[in-house]
């Protein structure tokens, strides 16, 4: 019978070589293009026995006894594999005794696979400028080590129609990697620290498109050569400094409409709490519906208001992302909106909702610090509204901007045409 199995890896060499012990089990399984030495020790002095691989070149004896003095191994080398490969060990004893079925077990070869791109662009929605800079997160890992990885964009002219974007249009941006001891190679990009993907210097021009994708490739030497693997297609529209704030700005009155969704579902709660006459009892039946349903509202717009400064601060950051950001707008978005909105959905929201789960509180008690709460809100959503105000008057004057151009245009245009004329006339 079979008293111990060890098996041991030779790497290839685009895995830095080196000898690994695999494990001793009925599936053995070692990286694809390995070497494997295989040692069988027997319960008994061997006269004989052999050592049969099967794969897919067909059966083959890889190892045998000599026949001279009793051994207790049986020694083989199989490999570079490529694929499974049954190993089948057979014994023959110095009383002539042979075991009945071969002890046999599989050596598997795992293939090398392509890198994993987990990646995403922050801070980029669906439109860039021409100066705009990419910001990627997220992480490249392989199984045993990188070799490149970069950032491909393909840009199609405006007026051009579908297929691929015309030759010398494509850019490339490397990214830098790195190859680790341990087997495992990761790139990795945090939100605070992406990788930058810088679009001046390509020509663009409004009305172009952009498709930004990141290619990565692993450093398998065998045969079918390195792994490569695509991350997700971003397509993106270059458009005006002045179409990106007003996308920008529309998706600020849709901000703004939630939060006024918001005071105004908390401030029913509140005000169903402090009618306490006989239609609100028959309403909500007891008191304590009235606390609850204020504390399930101020939890849901701690939620909310969470979600809705996130997305301010999000807004900033796109328009940092594109070279548009300016002090008057970091004090607007962040000072004077995502600022307070957490605090809010940090502290007083929160604190409202633990005050009405006391069984202790008094209905005036909670109805004040409701009245509080709302306040703050109220002060925060009349600031959003005096900033809409403000961005149409910009867009009034984005317009008068426009008007003058087109007007200085036509300008040139006719004295052009009357300089033609005059040259012309005999």
């Amino acid at each position: 019978a079979l008293a111990d199995l060890r098996s041991t890896a030779s790497l290839p060499e685009y895995l830095g070589g080196g000898r690994r012990d695999a494990t001793a089990a009925r599936l053995v399984q070692v990286p694809r293009g390995s070497v494997v030495a295989i040692e069988c020790r027997s319960t008994k002095p061997q006269a004989g026995g052999r050592i049969v691989a099967t794969g897919s070149t067909g059966e083959r004896v890889i190892g045998a006894h000599d026949g001279g003095s009793p051994a207790s191994a049986l020694t083989a080398t199989v490999g570079p594999l490529d694929g499974e490969t049954a190993v089948a060990v057979h014994f023959d004893d110095t009383d002539g005794l042979a075991n009945r079925e071969p002890i046999g077990f599989l050596l598997a070869a795992v293939p090398d696979e392509p890198p994993v791109l987990a990646l995403r662009l922050r801070g980029i929605s669906t439109a860039v400028t021409a100066r705009a800079r990419l910001p990627v997160v997220g992480t490249i890992a392989d199984d045993h080590g990188l070799a490149a990885a970069q950032a491909v964009v393909e840009v199609t002219a405006a007026g051009a129609t579908g297929g691929a974007a015309p030759p010398g249009v494509a850019a490339v941006r490397e990214f830098p990697v790195g190859r680790v001891t341990n087997g495992i190679a990761l790139v990795e990009w945090l939100a605070d620290d992406p990788h930058w993907v810088p679009l001046d210097g390509l020509g663009l021009a409004p009305g172009d498109r952009l498709t930004v994708s990141v290619r990565a490739a692993d450093a398998c030497g065998l045969d079918t050569g390195p792994n490569t693997a695509t991350s997700a297609l971003w397509s993106l529209a270059v458009v005006t400094p002045e179409q990106l704030m007003a996308m920008l700005e529309a998706r600020e009155i849709i901000l703004r409409r939630r939060f006024e969704s918001v005071v105004g579902d908390l401030t029913q709660a509140r005000d169903r709490l402090a009618a306490g006459d006989a239609a609100g009892a028959a309403e909500d039946e007891t008191e304590g519906l009235s606390v609850g349903r204020l504390g399930e509202s101020s939890s849901r717009a701690a939620g909310e208001t969470g979600e809705i400064a996130a997305a301010f601060r999000e807004i900033r950051v796109e328009l940092d992302n594109n070279g548009l950001v300016t002090p008057e707008l970091e004090a607007r978005l962040i000072a004077q909106l995502a600022d307070p909105l957490s605090a809010v959905a940090g502290t007083d929201l929160p604190a409202l909702a633990a005050a009405c789960r006391d069984r202790a509180a008094e209905r005036a008690a909670l109805v004040e610090r409701a009245d509080r709460v709302l306040a703050r809100l109220r002060g925060i959503l009349d600031k959003m509204i005096e900033l809409e105000s403000y961005n149409e008057v910009l867009e009034l004057l984005r317009g008068v901007i426009r008007t003058q151009e087109e007007i200085r245009a036509e300008t040139l245009e006719w004295q052009k045409r009357r300089a033609r004329e005059a040259l012309e006339r005999p």
